[in-house]
């Protein structure tokens, strides 16, 4: 399984996926049509709008130790994402709507590959210390059985006059169902307000019954 997921993100990166190319497809396009496959809606909350048309690709560093008895390598990624980006209107805050996505349990191992970045590869980073499990009511908005969240290095961004330099990821799980994936990032200012900003999308973004038809992100 963990060797399907690289090879997703292999495609996405050099453009061999061509329903998420950054090249060829815009990002609203691409997120329209994960969503539908993956029965989620995923609509732009109110406050936010699209930061770029075209697909943005948020890169990591491949780092890796070889083993010269087996010539095996232990390889671990920065976290990375590709999606369509929306920004505040008060460019405090950035989140990334995946186009890329796993199946099943195997959030697990992205959520080891998060750890593995907080611990520069050292494998030290515990689960329990740096993640944020919420369910119940926390996570009914969405119609999921668990949200995970977990605070990212990442070196200062700037974009549009304003600096970002906090990250946090979410992962939203329901059974059966593909889990979603977002990328938030924060100048300082946002990340005091950020809960503010991640429960904008509660009511916007959801796992749809069966029964229902596809949305587009749009307003």
């Amino acid at each position: 399984m963990q060797k399907l997921v690289f090879l997703m993100w292999v495609a996405i990166v050099i453009g061999i996926a061509p329903h998420v190319s950054a090249r060829t497809v815009s990002a609203v396009k691409a997120a329209r049509q994960v969503s539908r496959q993956t029965h989620v809606v995923r609509q732009i909350p109110r406050d936010f709008h699209i930061a770029q048309k075209q697909i943005y690709l948020w890169k990591w560093d491949n780092n890796g130790k070889s083993d010269s008895l087996t010539g095996s390598v232990k390889r671990w990624a920065r976290s990375c994402q590709v999606g369509l980006l929306l920004q505040s209107d008060d460019l405090q805050c950035e989140v990334i709507y995946s186009v890329a996505y796993g199946t099943g349990s195997n959030y697990r191992g992205w959520i080891k590959y998060d750890l593995l970045d907080i611990s520069q590869g050292q494998d030290t980073a515990r689960f329990e210390d740096h993640v944020t499990v919420m369910t119940g009511q926390a996570v009914r908005p969405f119609n999921a059985d668990s949200m995970f969240l977990l605070e990212l290095p990442i070196e200062p961004m700037e974009r549009d006059g304003s600096l970002y330099t906090r990250c946090v990821r979410m992962y939203l799980i329901r059974t059966g169902h593909t889990f979603l994936d977002f990328v938030w990032f924060f100048t300082d200012e946002g990340y005091a307000r950020r809960q503010k900003y991640m429960r904008a999308i509660e009511g916007k973004v959801y796992f749809k019954k069966r029964q229902e038809s596809p949305h587009r992100p749009t307003k």
